[in-house]
């Protein structure tokens, strides 16, 4: 039987971000060079292939590896949130500020939030952190309205929402406060079916995966999700199997790779019903693999946590659904490169998907351009395009 990948699929959602697939891929053309000279390889990428709606774009990267004999081509796919994410962040922003007061006592009443706290505390943090600055820029307003009274007297208070609306719009938005408001409105609305074009974009996406699969005959087919996109390609995942009850025997083996997902905050909340049913049809079927990827220096993720069983679902009978494996940032990056990074929390949590710098078993570029399946890398952790350069255990 054929032990290396020559022929692979893949398909990316990042987090809610906004990103056309030039964006992107202009981005992963850079971390490729840096993957070819930790490795030695040579890979070239094609031209971006993209729908005239730019929700979809693909490049070919074929990489050679001429001292270890191979070469493996990868058909890349980015599923673009673009459109959806740019949509929320031209809402006026009293609708912005609405959107996520109702989101943040949504989770908070529902419980939710304490369940973020008991399971990851530093999640936690991260889902008050909007709160908290919002919270910091009224109290800064009110205080100035009352130094000013004596001078303006009611329109002090005039005073006060011009230096809150100041604050939103401009440290605001350098302190990412206002993209993670809307984050976490999508988040909730999505959850509550509240989002009638993520739906539709999340089918058009599960559409183009299966149509792509049918069409050409590939050796291994990743889904990749990453962030709060590992919540998304579940969803695709699920909508790719009731399009087609064979998706999963579309290449030697098909897998879902969520990557530092945020997918238990749809796991927890007790309106995310349909979630978990999308969840039970991949838990279901015989073929499709998961493999979650979790990290304990990134506070973005439940670390040491199983999806499955975190959602009160049953897991299968006979494997491990998904494959939880952590990993170690700092033994994936020199230790330059692992101390300008590691105090910024944006930066880790996108690791996952940038090159390393140091040969380490879990490479987002491996996996997606080497040699070998996922299932054996994630296994026997191996480092490298090949099992024979296989590493010790981490």
């Amino acid at each position: 039987m054929q032990q290396t990948v020559l022929k692979r699929a893949v398909f990316f959602i990042g987090g809610y971000e906004p990103k056309t697939p030039k964006a992107f891929f202009s981005r992963l053309l850079k971390q490729i060079s840096h993957f070819d000279a930790l490795w030695g390889y040579h890979s070239e990428v094609s031209r971006v292939e993209a729908t005239q709606d730019n929700e979809v774009g693909a490049v070919t990267i074929s990489t050679r590896a001429a001292e270890e004999n191979w070469s493996t081509n990868t058909d890349f796919n980015f599923l673009s949130l673009d459109k959806i994410v740019l949509r929320d962040f031209a809402r006026p922003m009293p609708m912005r500020l609405f959107y996520y007061t109702r989101s943040f006592a949504d989770f908070l009443i529902s419980g939710v939030a304490f369940q973020f706290f008991k399971k990851a505390w530093r999640f936690g943090l991260y889902f008050v952190y909007p709160f908290f600055v919002l919270t910091s820029f009224a109290l800064v307003a009110c205080i100035v309205a009352l130094l000013t009274y004596q001078w303006f007297g009611l329109a002090s208070g005039l005073v006060g929402v011009l230096i809150f609306v100041l604050a939103v719009s401009g440290v605001g938005e350098r302190w990412s406060t206002n993209h993670l408001m809307d984050l976490w409105s999508f988040s909730l609305d999505f959850i509550r079916g509240r989002r009638a074009d993520a739906d539709a974009i999340l089918q058009r996406f599960a559409e183009t995966v299966v149509a792509t699969t049918t069409a050409e005959s590939y050796d291994e087919v990743i889904l990749i999700g990453h962030s709060t996109g590992g919540l998304l390609m579940i969803d695709v995942a699920a909508r790719c199997l009731s399009l087609d009850k064979e998706f999963a025997c579309s290449a030697r083996e098909v897998v879902l790779l969520t990557l530092g997902s945020t997918a238990l905050k749809a796991g927890y909340h007790p309106a995310g019903k349909n979630f978990r049913k999308s969840v039970e049809q991949l838990i279901n079927d015989d073929k499709l693999a998961w493999v979650e990827i979790q990290c304990l220096t990134d506070a973005i993720n439940f670390y040491k946590t199983d999806p499955v069983a975190e959602m009160g679902l049953e897991a299968k009978a006979d494997q491990a659904f998904p494959i939880v494996r952590s990993i170690r940032i700092r033994d994936m990056l020199q230790c330059d490169a692992y101390a300008r990074i590691k105090r910024n929390l944006f930066r880790v949590h996108y690791q996952y998907v940038c090159a390393n710098t140091k040969p380490y078993w879990y490479d987002f570029f491996q996996i997606c351009c080497g040699p070998t399946f996922l299932s054996a890398r994630v296994e026997g952790r191996i480092v490298g395009g090949l099992p024979a350069q296989e590493a010790t255990f981490v």
